[in-house]
C-alpha cells in the first residue's frame, strides 16, 4: 500500500477558509511574540538559538475554536487514509489534540531540523505519546519557508489554508527553510 516514509507526508490544500486565515491572520499579527525556544531532555531546560530563531506565540481559546474545525477534518481525512481498519487496536490513530503554537518568519529566520518528540505537551495531568504533527499555513505572500524533510530531500510548499501532517517521530526530521521576503505565519500542533 505505501512504502515510503515520504507517502506518510499528506496534505489537505485549502482545507482553511481564507476568511479565517484572514481572521486569525488579523490577531496575531499584532501580538507580543516570543523567539521560539527549543526543550532539552537531557538537561531538562529551553533554550533558543542566537541567530535566525523564528518566533512564536501560543493561541487563545478564541482562534483555537476558529481553526479547530479545519483541522479536525484534515484530521479525518489523514487517518480514513492511513490507518489500519482491520482493528479496534490499529484503526485509531489519535484521539487528542495539543494546544496549537503560531510560528512566524522574518526574512532570516527559519525552523531548523528537528524531529517531534514533544516532550512539553505533556504537563503531568495529560499523558501520552504525539504521534501525528500538523503544520498549517495561514499566508503565501513571501518568497522562501518551503517545510523541507529529509535534509530537503522532499519539499512541501503551503500555500494560505493548507495543513501539512505526518507522523511525530524520529524518521520525519524536518525544517522550515529560510524566509527570503515577506513573513510566513504558521501553526503547529499535535495529535495524540
Amino acid at each position: 500500500m505505501f512504502e515510503l516514509v515520504a507517502d506518510y507526508i499528506h496534505v489537505e490544500r485549502g482545507v482553511i477558509t481564507r476568511d479565517v486565515c484572514e481572521g486569525v491572520l488579523s490577531v496575531i499579527k499584532a501580538a507580543e511574540w516570543q523567539r521560539n525556544s527549543w526543550y532539552d531532555n537531557a538537561s531538562d531546560r529551553t533554550y533558543s538559538e542566537e541567530d535566525a530563531e523564528s518566533d512564536a506565540l501560543f493561541a487563545t481559546a478564541d482562534l483555537v475554536g476558529l481553526l479547530h474545525p479545519a483541522i479536525e477534518r484534515a484530521a479525518r481525512t489523514y487517518i480514513d487514509r492511513f490507518a489500519y481498519k482491520d482493528s479496534l487496536r490499529t484503526s485509531q490513530i489519535m484521539s487528542r489534540f495539543s494546544n496549537l503554537r503560531f510560528n512566524r518568519y522574518r526574512p532570516g529566520q527559519v525552523m531548523r531540523k528537528h524531529h517531534d518528540h514533544i516532550h512539553a505537551i505533556f504537563d503531568g495531568n495529560e499523558k501520552g505519546i504525539p504521534v501525528l504533527s500538523f503544520v498549517g499555513n495561514l499566508n503565501e505572500d513571501y518568497d522562501g519557508g518551503e517545510l523541507a524533510f529529509f535534509d530537503g530531500q522532499t519539499r512541501v510548499a503551503l500555500k494560505a489554508g493548507d495543513i501539512c501532517m505526518f507522523p511525530s517521530c524520529f524518521l520525519y526530521p524536518h525544517e522550515v527553510l529560510e524566509v527570503t521576503q515577506g513573513e510566513r505565519f504558521s501553526f503547529a500542533l499535535w495529535g495524540w
